[in-house]
Formats: C-alpha cells, sequence, structure tokens
C-alpha cells in the first residue's frame, strides 16, 4: 500500500496561488486541514510586496479557513508565484508585554506575535493599528509613545 504524502504549509500555499481549484478544501483530508494555518498563510502570501495591503485587509477579519481560501482563490491572480521568505531578526524591539498582547490578541505563540509586529512596522498604518491592539488592553498612548510607536 502506498501511503499518501500529508500536505505541508507549502502545498497549501501552490494551491492558492497556482492550482486554485474550488473544491480544494472539500478533496484534502482532515490530516492536510490541521496542517492549514490561517497565519502562515496570510505571512507567506504578504511576501509578495503588491500583496501585502491587500493580505493585510484580509486577516483583520476572523475567517474559517476555507472561507480564507476561497477569498484568495478569487481574487488572487492563478499564476506560479515566487514568495521569498523574509526572516526576522531574533531580537525583540519592543518590550515583552508588547508581544505577549499581540500574542493574546492574534490568539498565537509570543515567537508569531513576534512576526506578526515585524509585519504592523511594514505595513501601512500597521504601527496605528499595533497602537489600537494595545490600547484595547489597557496601555495608555503615553505608554505606546514611550516605546516608539
Amino acid at each position: 500500500m502506498a501511503k499518501v504524502k500529508k500536505k505541508s504549509l507549502f502545498d497549501h500555499v501552490n494551491a492558492v496561488t497556482s492550482q486554485q481549484s474550488p473544491d480544494y478544501w472539500d478533496s484534502i483530508s482532515d490530516d492536510d486541514k490541521k496542517s492549514w494555518s490561517n497565519y502562515m498563510i496570510n505571512r507567506f502570501l504578504s511576501m509578495k510586496p503588491d500583496w501585502i495591503e491587500f493580505v493585510n485587509e484580509v486577516q483583520k477579519y476572523p475567517l474559517q479557513p476555507k472561507e480564507l481560501y476561497k477569498v484568495y482563490i478569487d481574487i488572487l491572480p492563478k499564476k506560479k508565484q515566487w514568495l521569498k521568505y523574509i526572516k526576522g531578526d531574533k531580537k525583540m524591539k519592543y518590550p515583552k508585554w508588547v508581544y505577549e498582547i499581540v500574542a493574546r490578541h492574534l490568539q498565537c505563540s509570543v515567537r508569531e506575535a513576534n512576526d506578526a509586529v515585524e509585519m504592523f512596522e511594514i505595513s501601512a498604518g500597521g504601527q496605528s493599528e499595533l497602537t489600537d491592539i494595545l490600547m484595547k488592553y489597557g496601555k495608555t498612548e503615553e505608554e505606546c509613545r514611550k516605546i516608539g510607536l
């Protein structure tokens, strides 16, 4: 019996960008669905400079994975894309509490929150959005200014 290879993040990104099959989500196994991560799909798609603002808008909505897939295949061009992954530096630019708040807000790990903060910094209006998140969790404008936001 041949063992079917489980889909990876890269298989999912490829499905979103170059395959764009309308029934992709229904055709994959439950194990393959578990390997899907909205956060990582958004992160990889945002590596294309032309898509940064669009991906930033899409990630604001709490979409289920199937819904996110549908949004992207309806809007993104069907074409093999080279998405150069840009690694962030390991140093945290802000105090740890910033990353803990972002992690709580995005419901992700502190390490992923570090990446998300980097994404906020490079997107248009991202720093004000980061400030808004911090203020929702009880931080003041003064505290945000002190750390450079």
